[in-house]
């Protein structure tokens, strides 16, 4: 619809700037509410360590050889290597509230794999006295990682860089599968509103690493 305006000597020019106000308005059709996009995501909040490793999914299992005999393909997905066990032995130290608190903490979780190859706390060791030596306080993503860290267990994590994989004592950090399907992930710089979560494939125990090189 055009708007059409009729300029005569008697029309003075606050009147003319309003008319001219009204035509872009008409114009410029409807305005635009903001963006429900942008509001959802500065509303969103990262959960705590213990919350967000109940979730977070591990590296893909797959089926392999075995599946051949129940009709899977190798390469079909058997499950995930996840972290319940991780999240279970933090309930049964008595650690949760701590990695619930305020932080901030970087975790190193073992899998679910790991703990199902984990010998057992040494004598003389408490299970929290264990994981509490994958704990280190401050939030520290993977590419931080480039020396020993102290533990809020107290002793330190001996760090390493060997075939392109960041090494805490015997721990692989985040491992990135170099295969083609890409199933070996292990979560890192997983943020969490406490701190950061990196998975690594077992278990590390205070004393246990042995330094060759």
């Amino acid at each position: 619809k055009l708007v059409c305006f009729i300029t005569t000597s008697r029309l003075s020019r606050t009147a003319m700037l309003a008319n001219l106000i009204v035509s872009a308005l008409a114009f410029s059709g409807p305005a635009r509410a903001p963006s429900s996009r942008v509001v959802r995501a500065n509303a969103m909040m990262a959960d705590d360590i213990i919350v967000t490793a109940t979730s977070l999914q591990g590296p893909v299992i797959f089926w392999g050889s075995e599946g051949v005999l129940v009709g899977k393909e190798e390469s079909d997905i058997k499950g995930y290597d996840n972290f319940g066990k991780f999240v279970a032995a933090v309930e049964s130290a008595g650690l949760t509230a701590t990695l619930k608190g305020a932080g901030p903490f970087t975790v190193f979780a073992p899998t679910d794999a790991a703990f199902a190859d984990f010998g057992g706390v040494p004598a003389g060791m408490t299970l929290a006295d264990v994981l509490k030596y994958h704990v280190v306080s401050g939030k520290m993503s993977t590419s931080d990682i480039s020396g020993d860290l102290k533990t809020v267990q107290g002793n330190s994590l001996t760090y390493g860089r060997r075939f392109r994989k960041t090494f805490l004592d015997y721990a692989k950090v985040g491992i990135e599968s170099e295969g083609a399907s890409k199933g070996g992930n292990y979560p890192k710089d997983i943020e969490c509103s406490n701190g950061m979560i990196h998975a690594i494939d077992c278990i590390m125990v205070p004393g246990a690493y042995v330094n060759l090189a």
